[in-house]
């Protein structure tokens, strides 16, 4: 036998029909695992945009909420002694009248609503007619003031420009560049310097004097003037507030953004309007118990009433920062009396969440009540 001869067995291999169907359960398995990827692709962005959703929202309500409860914190100086002279509420963007200043003391929370959920505040008779445009503000959404000053105090010198308060029981003055322009006691202002000291004759403590003015812009980032939303600009709708500031030594009103994604915000206050226990008013010399009483409104009227707030409702609305055509809203949500929703066109396809918190004014009540 020849070793060398060619075997007369034929090699068999794969027959073109078998390559076709490999071929296909190979594509087959291939489109499970992409599609497999990109199913779990989707799942970790929309974990991601409801995580930014939620961490925005509790960031918004928490930042209301602290800063309602330190409202009327005017470090020892009792406001409730005083009240607001003017025929409407005090100018939220005043920067240069430090008399009105001390008189809006009087009024450490007070609130705007529109005349619907299509339309914005005119603020146009104001010092925030330039920064609460028409175009900067988010129609339907309230709008809230807040003012207080510093927990802490002041130390060493301060800075340029900006307003601070020095108060002690009875009497509290307005400093600007280190001197005091304007003080009141007793409901009454006075210009000039004045002497503000605590029982022990040193001086009474200096804070930063706070005003803020809470919204919701129809953008993120404003191309505008100071920053006011524009044309062509992103249209995130964000929580943002005016807050008394400085620039470039110049006493001034700032936009900051806090939070995106704040599509509406709408307020409820609590107002102390009825006599508490008997003789309360001789002792504190204010009507009420420091008690809201129900049901909470929507706006205070008259104006002058807004001294009487004692406790806010806060509703936020908050949407993901971006669409997703890959789920419908089709709910309504109700923002204390108002309900929004159902959404249509592009602004369907945002997930969103309703946050509240009912909030005491502590500073505000606490002189209203008695042991």
């Amino acid at each position: 036998m020849n070793p060398n001869r060619p075997s007369s067995t034929a090699i068999a291999g794969f027959s073109l029909v078998e390559v076709m169907i490999s071929l296909s359960i190979g594509l087959v398995i291939l489109m499970g695992i992409i599609s497999m990827l990109a199913n779990s692709s989707r799942s970790q962005k929309d974990l991601d945009q409801a995580g930014q959703m939620l961490l925005n929202g509790h960031f918004a309500v928490n930042e209301l909420y602290d800063d309602l409860r330190n409202a009327g914190y005017f470090g020892t100086h009792f406001f409730n002694s005083q009240t607001y002279p003017g025929t409407s509420a005090p100018d939220p963007c005043n920067t240069t009248d430090h008399a009105d200043l001390l008189y809006a003391m009087a009024m450490p929370v007070h609130g705007y609503r529109p005349a619907s959920l299509n339309d914005v505040v005119d603020f146009s008779a104001t010092s925030c007619a330039a920064l609460l445009t028409a175009a900067n503000q988010q129609p339907g959404s309230d709008i809230v003031v807040v003012r207080r000053v510093e927990t802490q105090p002041l130390t060493g010198a301060g800075e340029t420009g900006v307003i601070y308060l020095q108060a002690n029981v009875t009497q509290a003055g307005i400093l600007k560049n280190g001197a005091i322009t304007h003080s009141i006691q007793d409901g009454t202002v006075t210009a000039g310097s004045a002497t503000i000291t605590k029982l022990d004759g040193t001086a009474a403590e200096i804070r930063k004097y706070r005003v803020h003015v809470y919204f919701v812009a129809p953008c993120s980032s404003g191309s505008g003037a100071n920053g006011v939303c524009a044309a062509g600009d992103d249209t995130i709708p964000t929580l943002k507030r005016l807050e008394l500031s400085v620039d470039g030594g110049v006493t001034t009103m700032i936009i900051i953004p806090l939070a995106e994604g704040v599509e509406a915000m709408k307020l409820k206050y609590g107002l102390d309007l009825v006599a508490g226990i008997v003789n309360l008013k001789d002792q504190t010399g204010l009507d009420g118990d420091g008690i809201p009483e129900p049901p909470f409104a929507t706006t205070a009227t008259p104006w002058s009433q807004w001294n009487s707030v004692v406790a806010v409702q806060v509703y936020l609305l908050v949407r993901t920062p971006q669409s997703d055509t890959g789920q419908v809203d089709d709910k309504t949500y109700t923002l204390g009396d108002d309900i929004f929703g159902p959404f249509t066109g592009n602004n369907q396809y945002y997930k969103r969440h309703l946050f509240s918190s009912e909030v005491r004014l502590v500073n505000l009540a606490g002189p209203r009540s008695v042991e």
